[in-house]
């Protein structure tokens, strides 16, 4: 039944048909791979996979930062207008602040995770993870 309606579209029709099956599968290729290219997606993946090279790398900013926020004793003793020792320290809180709510809710989950992973193999040695709810 389908061949005979096949031939009874003319060779326009076949093609407008043709068209729109290919603008459907366009458009569904085309939102997956901005989806896949999208930058929220590609920085996830990098620091998925290369965690410890990212958690360097933010320690290696820290530590600039924190030279460049809070300098050393001699450099305080040399500029008159240097601040005291209680706004380097107010300033040193207001700034790692953010940053430690941060750290202590990525560790948190992190640990959960491990926490998760470990009764699950405990409860269960023999199950693989996806059978476990």
């Amino acid at each position: 039944m389908a061949h005979t309606q096949q031939e009874r579209l003319t060779p326009k029709q076949q093609a407008l048909r043709d068209l729109e099956e290919a603008r459907g599968s366009l458009a569904y290729h085309a939102s997956h791979a901005a989806e896949e290219w999208s930058p929220k997606a590609l920085i996830t993946r990098s620091v998925e996979k290369h965690r410890a090279l990212w958690i360097g790398a933010a320690s290696v900013a820290g530590l600039a930062v924190l030279k460049a926020v809070w300098p050393s004793r001699g450099a305080a003793h040399r500029h008159a207008g240097s601040l005291s020792g209680a706004q380097r320290s107010g300033l040193f809180a207001l700034l790692l602040s953010p940053l430690l709510g941060l750290a202590r809710k990525s560790l948190l989950n992190y640990g959960t995770q491990i926490f998760e992973t470990y009764l699950r193999q405990k409860i269960s040695p023999n199950a693989p993870d996806s059978e476990i709810v």
